[in-house]
């Protein structure tokens, strides 16, 4: 079972696979407060080929899956360095350099055992990230006061991450994005 299998996407049956619905275009979300936006854009047919800006609207990352070689999907930096990769046969796979070594994406963003949110462990700490009305949200498994650090939001023809200040400098920038595109891109990760 997978817990982002609630949502709908535009009113269509909702997705095993958990595919986040959109917000309409009359109400995009408020930004969280001192939070850095990313957005995932210019889609070629899914999330896993999509331009990925950054403040200022600059290119901060690509998401690159080639029609040749549909079985890898790569993460470039601005200067087109692999910062990430998932190969997707024979079981998925996640590497994230400097951060994960190879793993199995179910391993890496495991579903917890409620059944209601997939954990992530970065350098020693967990983090959840669980739907919350329209978004998914990240939070720290074992806080006393847990509060949201990231945020995903699907709008029209966008994805929308929203990171804390925190998760910035915590070094989950990069970790971040590849689980933006594993919750969003309709592939089965477990």
């Amino acid at each position: 079972m997978n817990p982002y299998a609630q949502w709908q996407q535009g009113g269509a049956a909702p997705s095993i696979f958990g595919a986040l619905p959109s917000l309409p275009a009359s109400n995009p979300p408020t930004a969280m407060p001192d939070s850095v936006t990313f957005t995932f854009t210019n889609f070629k047919t899914t999330i896993l080929n999509s331009t990925v800006f950054g403040p200022q609207q600059r290119t901060a990352y690509r998401v690159v899956t080639e029609a040749t070689a549909p079985a890898c999907t790569i993460f470039k930096d601005n200067e087109s360095r692999n910062v990430a990769m998932v190969q997707w046969q024979p079981h998925a796979t996640v590497e994230i350099r400097g951060v994960a070594a190879k793993q199995r994406v179910r391993d890496w963003l495991r579903l917890s055992s409620d059944q209601r949110r997939r954990i992530m462990e970065v350098r020693g700490v967990q983090y959840a990230w669980s739907p919350v009305g329209d978004f998914v949200c990240l939070s720290k498994v074992n806080s006393t006061a847990p509060r949201v650090l990231a945020r995903i939001a699907r709008v029209p023809n966008n994805v929308v991450l929203e990171l804390t200040q925190e998760v910035m400098q915590a070094g989950l920038l990069e970790p971040c994005l590849v689980a933006t595109v594993m919750i969003c891109c309709g592939h089965n990760i477990d």
